[in-house]
């Protein structure tokens, strides 16, 4: 069987994104190679893994039995081919935004009472490396609901608007979450924890751009494509020129949640989720008291 990890890594990807395009440029691949590989893991099985038909991709009745197998073999599967790391090492992921001081402070301490190295990867997908096996432990903003891992809820903090400074909105001290209903939404489509869906029925916003990461959601926000919402300690990393944050009244909280595998955990996954509930002075930042604050301005 002339099948490889990345024919079976392919077919994961799509079957998630749901979108051709998508799930190339998450692979770093072109769409034709991507299609040629899912060619050729059907063609292999004899059995039609996708439904072209529509705009979007389909799963068949084969391809929902084989990603459900996918889900749980084929990261077990790159865990066990990866080069083994010293076991000491721990490798923390994260994308939508690492929350600075709780986050840095947890890791010095970490590293500094129980000895443990900790290194933060970058992942933009909705589970920051979890799921493929590329990290031990994740920092994920949102509700996880996955019995493969052991999740903690670390901490609650507000969000807050971000608005084109050539926006209509600029102008206010502050909007409300319905304020919102009546635009459309930037969202991130990958590792965000917003949709219209939040927002009460009759109320929601449209959608403007889908993005993938938060460099793709500022360019779209700066661009006018829509409004952002952001956790407040995301907001403060990524100040931009052509981007105002104005403080949101109404919103839900945005809730960061501590993640690890249930099996196999590293030997300093659960310690590390202590040390990261053991601080609970300064819950989050403080919003800004003007639409022109600069995000730098915001406390830590």
């Amino acid at each position: 069987m002339d099948i490889g990890l990345q024919h079976l890594r392919c077919f994961l990807t799509l079957a998630e994104e749901q979108h051709f395009t998508w799930a190339a440029d998450r692979l770093g691949i072109s769409q034709p190679t991507l299609s040629r590989h899912i060619q050729r893991l059907e063609g292999v099985l004899g059995q039609a893994l996708v439904d072209r038909s529509t705009r979007h991709p389909r799963l068949t009745a084969e391809g929902h039995r084989l990603r459900a197998e996918l889900q749980v073999l084929l990261p077990r599967l790159e865990s066990a081919l990866r080069p083994a790391e010293p076991q000491s090492t721990l490798r923390l992921g994260y994308a939508w935004g690492f929350p600075l001081r709780r986050g840095r402070q947890a890791l010095a301490t970490l590293e500094e009472r129980h000895l443990v190295p900790v290194r933060t990867v970058r992942r933009d997908d909705r589970t920051a490396g979890l799921r493929d096996g590329a990290v031990d432990a994740a920092l994920l903003w949102g509700t996880v609901s996955d019995p493969r891992l052991i999740t903690t809820e670390i901490l609650r903090e507000p969000r807050i608007a971000a608005i084109s400074r050539r926006s209509t909105l600029a102008v206010r001290d502050r909007v409300t979450w319905r304020d919102l209903g009546h635009r459309c939404l930037v969202v991130n489509t990958v590792s965000g924890t917003l949709s219209p869906r939040d927002w009460p029925a009759g109320a929601a916003p449209e959608i403007g751009a889908e993005t993938s990461n938060i460099e793709e959601y500022l360019h779209a926000v700066a661009a006018r494509r829509g409004v952002g919402v952001l956790p407040v300690s995301v907001a403060e990393q990524h100040p931009d020129p052509d981007i105002l944050y104005v403080p949101l009244t109404g919103a839900p909280p945005a809730v960061l949640t501590y993640a690890h595998p249930r099996a196999a955990p590293h030997p300093h996954a659960a310690t590390l989720g202590r040390v990261l509930r053991q601080d609970r002075t300064g819950e989050g930042p403080a919003l800004p008291c003007h639409p022109g604050a600069r995000v730098g301005s915001v406390a830590a």
